[in-house]
């Protein structure tokens, strides 16, 4: 028996989840480069842009659990 796979039309969890999955990577990718740039804006960017971006990501994944 075949293992399945993910159709196309992907049930709405997996695209919600999908989608949280990517907020979080780009937010602890924005966290990173900002820890390799020594300058007040770098903070700036870490807070404003890293940490929504990955508040976002667990928000939407706690969310399509309970939805």
């Amino acid at each position: 028996m075949a293992a399945p796979h993910s159709s196309p039309a992907a049930a709405p969890i997996e695209r919600r989840i999908r989608w949280a999955c990517i907020l979080v990577a780009l937010g602890l990718t924005v966290q990173l480069l900002t820890l390799l740039w020594v300058h007040p804006l770098s903070f700036v960017a870490f807070l404003l842009i890293g940490c929504p971006l990955v508040a976002a990501g667990i928000l939407l994944y706690l969310w399509s659990l309970v939805a």
